[in-house]
C-alpha cells in the first residue's frame, strides 16, 4: 500500500540505548499499515549484551508481565518476523501522532510502570494495532525496575509501585463481566503471595505486596473513574484483543516452572557437591555409582532385603512394642484432632505430636499408613546411614570417614535390635537424631540471623524425636547445663540464649501433651509404641551400657561394637582435634549417666497398671553414635597428620585403629544378615479375633473384648476396643481407668465367682479371649467361671467366651467423658500456629535477585 505521511513520536528512556539503525527500521514497519498504532523494538540487556528482555509484552490474570520468552533466552533471530501483541515497551517505542492525540498519552495515574501496558491495551481497544518491528533493536538497562537508582515521580518502594501500577491496569482494561471474579482473584493472590514472602523470609516484599493490593482493591472509586474514561474506546475486536492476552493457567504454570527450576538448581548444586569425590576418583566408572553414600545406601538395602526376608507379604507388621498401622493416615488426623478415644475404656488423654507427625508423612504418601510403618521400621538402617552422611558432611571433609560414620551408625546393634522388637520410638528417633547435628554445629558457630534459623531447627528436630523419646529432652537440658561453663571460656555467649530456645522451644511446641509429665514424671521413661513388661530387666552389668547391650532379648555380643570404644578412646590422642572430640565424649558420658540411671527405675505403665524397666535403647544409641563422631574427627586427615612426622609409635597404632575401624561394621553387617536380633516383630492380620468378635464391637462402639495372656501365676491383660490398638493409640492409653479392670481380672481367674461377670458386663465386655500359647489351668478357671460361655474362635489360635449377660453402660457414657476437651479446637489452633512460625524461622531465605549476567 501508499506510505502515507504521517507524524511520529519516539519515546526513549535514558537509561536505554537503540541500536543505530533502529529508527529507521521502525519506520519501515510503521508505515507499511494504516492499521498500525505502536511499533515497539526487541528489548536486549544492557549494554551490548545478546539476552532478550522482551519481544513486546502481555499481562497475565494475575498482573504479571508475561514476555513469553524462556529465562535467559538469547536473541539468535528466532523473533524476526513481525508480531502482533498486546503491547511494547515506551523504550524504543514509535507511536503514530494521531494515536496518541486520540488516546491522551499514558495514563497519570500510571507514573512509571505498566504504562505500556495500558496504552498498548487502550490502542487495542480502539482498534488499532501494536507489533514489534523486525530487527529494531534497543538495549535497556531497566534501572527503575531492578532498582538501581532512585525514582523520582513516585515515592513507592519499586516493588510496591510496579504491584499497584499492575493490579490497576488489569481492572480498568478487563471485560466488565470479568471485573467482580478480578476482583477476587487479585485479592486471594495477594493474600497467597503475601504469605509465600513470609515463608520465604521476605517479610517487606509480603508487606509491599499488601499494601499495593489495598491500595487498589480499596479504592474502588479510582478504578471506576478509569473503566469510563475508557468506555468511549471502541472499534477493537474482544476476540482479537483475546487472542493478545495469556490463558488464565499461564501465571500457574510459570509458577510451577520456576519451582521446578529453582529445586532442580538445587539438586544440581547437591549433586556436584556430593559427586566431587567420585569424579576425583577417577575409576573410570559413572561419577554417581563411585560415590561413596550410594555404596553404603546400596549394600545396606541388599541387607536389609536379606534381613527382613521373613517380614515381606501381605499383613500389616506389628509385634513387640509396634501395634499395626491404622487403615489410613486420616485415622491418625482423626485421633489427633479428637478429644475422646475409644482405647481401652476410653480415653481423653491428649495424643502425641508424633501422631500428627506420622500423619503429615502418611498423608504425603496417599494415605497409606501401613507403607509409612513399612519404610521406617524395614528401611531404617537406610534411612539412618543418609541421615549420618549428612551431619558428617558438617564435621568431616574425607568422603571415605563420612561412609564410615554413616555404615557403622546405620549397623548399631541398638538400632538392629530396636527394628526387630518394633521399638519404633528408638527406630525413628535414631533416624532423625542425625539431622540435629549440623543445626547445633551452625548454632554454635554462627551469630544474628543464621544462629537463630540454627536454633529454630533444631528445636524442630528436637521436638519430635522427644515426642517418640521424651528423655531425648532431658538429656539435652543436662547437655546444655554441661556445656554453659565451655561457652563461657570459649567466649560463645553469644550463643547461650539460642541453647536455651533449644532446649525449651520443644516443651512449647508439644503443648499439651508434655504437661503430663510434671503430673507423671516417671513418664519421661517411656517412648513412643505399647508398653512392654519384658523390656530391659537389669540383668546386665551397667559396663556392658557402652558397648550397645541394653538387657533385651537378643542383645548382641558386647564385642561387635567394641571397636567403636577402642577407636573413641584412642582418638583422644589426636591433639589438634581435642575440641571436638571432647565434646563428642562428654555426649558419651551424659548418654551412658542417663542410661544408668533409667535402669535403676521402673515405670508404672499407662493402661495397664505394669510396672517395668525403662527402655534404655535410645541414650545408648546417642553414646555410641558419639563415640562414631569422635573416631570420624579423629580419622578425617589421619593419614597426612601420620605421613608428616618420622616413623613411631603413632603409624602401628593409626594403622591398628584403622583396622579395627573397618571390622566394626562389616562385623555389625554379618551379624545383621546372618544371626540377627531375636525379635518380635512380625506380619500378619491386624486383629486376631474371630470375625463376628470384630463385627459386634465395631458395631457398636460401647463393646470390648477382654484379652488375657499368660499363666495362672502370672497374667496380662488388655481392653480391645473396634479394631484392637493401632500405632497411635499408645499414645492415649488412659493411666488410671484400668484399675477397675485390674481388680475384676484378679478376682476373674483367682475367683470365679459369679460378681465377676457382672461386674465385666458394667464396663462393655461382651467376649474375653485366651491367645496361644494357652495355660490349661487358665483355660480351666475361664471355662468354671459363671457367666462365661464358650464362643466359637478358631481352632488352636485363641479361646473364647461370652459375657452371659448384656453389657451395661459404657464409661464413656458413664463418666461424661464426652465433654473433655472441649477447648481442643484452641489448643490445635495455638500449636499449629506456633510451628508455622518455627518452620518459617528454620527455613532458608530467599535472595532476590535482579537479573543474569551477561555472556560478553
Amino acid at each position: 500500500p501508499t506510505k502515507p505521511v504521517s507524524s511520529w513520536i519516539w519515546l526513549l528512556h535514558d537509561d536505554c540505548a537503540p541500536a543505530p539503525d533502529a529508527l529507521s527500521r521502525l519506520l519501515d514497519t510503521a508505515t507499511s499499515d494504516t492499521s498500525i498504532g505502536a511499533v515497539g523494538c526487541r528489548q536486549r540487556a544492557w549494554p551490548r549484551g545478546r539476552r532478550l528482555l522482551e519481544v513486546g509484552v502481555t499481562i497475565t490474570g494475575t498482573g504479571h508481565r508475561e514476555t513469553g520468552l524462556e529465562l535467559g533466552e538469547y536473541d539468535q533471530g528466532q523473533h524476526d518476523e513481525l508480531r502482533d501483541v498486546l503491547a511494547v515497551s515506551s523504550a524504543g517505542m514509535l507511536v503514530r501522532r494521531d494515536v496518541w492525540d486520540r488516546l491522551g498519552g499514558f495514563d497519570p495515574r500510571l507514573p512509571l510502570f505498566r504504562d505500556d501496558v495500558d496504552f498498548g491495551w487502550r490502542i487495542a481497544r480502539s482498534g488499532s494495532r501494536v507489533v514489534v518491528a523486525p530487527g529494531a533493536v534497543v538495549f535497556h538497562a531497566e534501572a527503575a525496575t531492578r532498582g538501581v537508582r532512585r525514582i523520582a515521580n513516585t515515592s513507592a518502594n519499586p516493588q510496591r509501585a510496579d504491584r499497584r501500577a499492575a493490579l490497576f491496569t488489569l481492572l480498568a482494561n478487563c471485560r466488565p463481566v470479568a471485573l467482580p471474579l478480578q476482583y477476587v482473584r487479585l485479592l486471594l493472590g495477594s493474600l497467597l503471595r503475601a504469605v509465600g514472602y513470609l515463608l520465604g523470609k521476605l517479610p517487606s516484599a509480603a508487606w509491599h505486596e499488601l499494601v499495593a493490593a489495598l491500595s487498589v482493591i480499596g479504592r474502588p472509586d479510582r478504578i471506576l473513574a478509569a473503566r469510563s474514561s475508557r468506555r468511549s474506546l471502541t472499534g477493537g475486536s474482544r476476540s482479537d484483543i483475546r487472542a493478545l492476552l495469556p490463558t488464565w493457567w499461564t501465571p500457574y504454570a510459570n509458577g510451577i516452572d520456576a519451582v521446578a527450576s529453582r529445586f532442580s538448581g538445587v539438586l544440581r548444586d547437591t549433586a556436584s557437591s556430593v559427586a566431587a569425590p567420585a569424579r576425583r576418583l577417577r575409576t573410570g566408572r559413572r561419577g554417581a555409582l563411585a560415590h561413596p553414600l550410594l555404596s553404603v545406601v546400596a549394600v545396606l538395602g541388599v541387607a536389609g532385603l536379606l534381613a527382613s526376608r521373613g517380614l515381606w507379604g501381605e499383613g500389616l507388621l506389628q509385634g513387640g512394642a509396634l501395634p499395626p498401622a491404622p487403615d489410613s493416615a486420616g485415622d491418625w488426623w482423626r485421633l489427633y484432632i479428637q478429644s475422646w478415644h475409644p482405647v481401652r475404656l476410653g480415653s481423653t488423654e491428649v495424643a502425641s505430636p508424633y501422631v500428627a507427625v506420622l500423619a503429615l508423612a502418611g498423608t504425603v504418601l496417599l494415605g497409606k499408613a501401613w507403607l509409612l510403618v513399612d519404610v521406617l521400621m524395614l528401611c531404617a538402617p537406610v534411612l539412618a546411614a543418609v541421615g549420618a552422611y549428612v551431619a558428617a558432611r558438617r564435621l568431616v571433609s574425607s568422603p571415605g570417614v563420612r561412609a564410615w560414620m554413616a555404615a557403622t551408625y546405620a549397623l548399631l546393634p541398638v538400632l538392629v535390635g530396636a527394628t526387630a522388637s518394633g521399638r519404633v520410638g528408638t527406630v525413628v528417633a535414631t533416624v532423625l537424631l542425625p539431622w540435629l547435628v549440623p543445626r547445633v554445629v551452625t548454632l554454635v558457630g554462627s551469630t544474628g540471623r543464621q544462629a537463630l534459623q540454627a536454633a529454630c531447627a533444631a528445636a524442630a528436630v528436637l521436638a519430635v524425636v522427644s515426642a517418640l523419646v521424651p528423655v531425648a529432652e532431658v538429656m539435652a537440658a543436662v547437655l546444655l547445663v554441661v556445656a554453659l561453663p565451655w561457652l563461657l571460656v570459649s567466649r560463645r555467649a553469644s550463643a547461650i540464649p539460642y541453647c536455651f530456645l533449644v532446649v525449651l522451644l520443644p516443651l512449647a511446641l508439644l503443648l499439651p501433651w508434655s504437661k503430663r509429665f510434671v503430673a507423671a514424671p516417671q513418664l519421661l521413661l517411656t517412648e513412643a509404641g505399647l508398653p512392654d513388661v519384658s523390656a530391659g530387666q537389669g540383668a546386665d552389668p551397667a559396663w556392658q551400657l557402652a558397648f550397645g547391650r541394653v538387657a533385651a532379648p537378643g542383645d548382641a555380643p558386647w564385642w561387635l561394637t567394641a571397636g567403636i570404644a577402642l577407636v573413641a578412646v584412642l582418638a583422644l590422642l589426636r591433639r589438634e582435634r581435642l575440641g571436638g572430640i571432647a565434646a563428642a565424649w562428654v555426649v558419651v558420658a551424659v548418654s551412658l549417666a542417663t542410661a544408668a540411671v533409667m535402669s535403676r527405675f521402673t515405670v508404672e505403665l499407662p493402661g495397664g497398671g505394669y510396672q517395668a524397666f525403662a527402655w534404655l535403647g535410645f541414650p545408648v544409641v546417642v553414646a555410641q553414635a558419639a563415640g562414631v563422631v569422635a573416631a570420624g574427627l579423629a580419622a578425617d586427615g589421619l593419614a597426612r597428620f601420620i605421613g608428616a612426622g618420622s616413623f613411631g609409635w603413632r603409624q602401628p597404632l593409626a594403622a591398628a585403629a584403622a583396622v579395627v575401624a573397618v571390622l566394626t561394621p562389616v562385623a555389625g553387617l554379618a551379624w545383621w544378615t546372618s544371626v540377627g536380633p531375636d525379635g518380635e516383630l512380625v506380619r500378619r492380620e491386624a486383629v486376631p479375633l474371630p470375625a463376628y468378635m470384630v463385627d459386634a464391637i465395631e458395631s457398636d462402639t460401647t463393646l470390648r473384648v477382654l484379652v488375657v495372656r499368660g499363666d495362672s501365676d502370672q497374667a496380662t491383660y488388655d481392653v480391645v476396643a473396634g479394631d484392637g490398638l493401632r500405632l497411635g493409640d499408645d499414645s492415649v492409653l488412659p493411666p488410671a481407668a484400668s484399675v477397675r479392670a485390674t481388680g475384676l481380672v484378679t478376682d476373674l481367674l483367682a475367683e470365679g465367682t459369679a460378681a465377676s461377670p457382672s461386674r465385666l458386663s458394667a464396663l462393655g465386655v461382651r467376649y474375653v479371649v485366651l491367645p496361644r500359647p494357652i495355660d490349661a489351668q487358665l483355660l480351666a478357671r475361664l471355662d468354671t467361671a459363671p457367666g462365661l460361655v464358650r464362643a466359637s474362635t478358631s481352632a488352636g489360635r485363641l479361646a473364647g467366651w461370652q459375657v452371659d449377660k448384656a453389657p451395661g453402660t459404657s464409661d464413656r457414657a458413664a463418666t461424661g467423658s464426652e465433654s473433655a476437651g472441649q477447648g481442643r479446637g484452641r489448643q490445635l489452633a495455638g500449636q499449629a500456629g506456633l510451628w508455622i512460625l518455627v518452620l518459617v524461622l528454620a527455613a532458608p531465605g530467599l535472595h532476590r535477585r535482579d537479573g543474569l549476567a551477561e555472556e560478553r
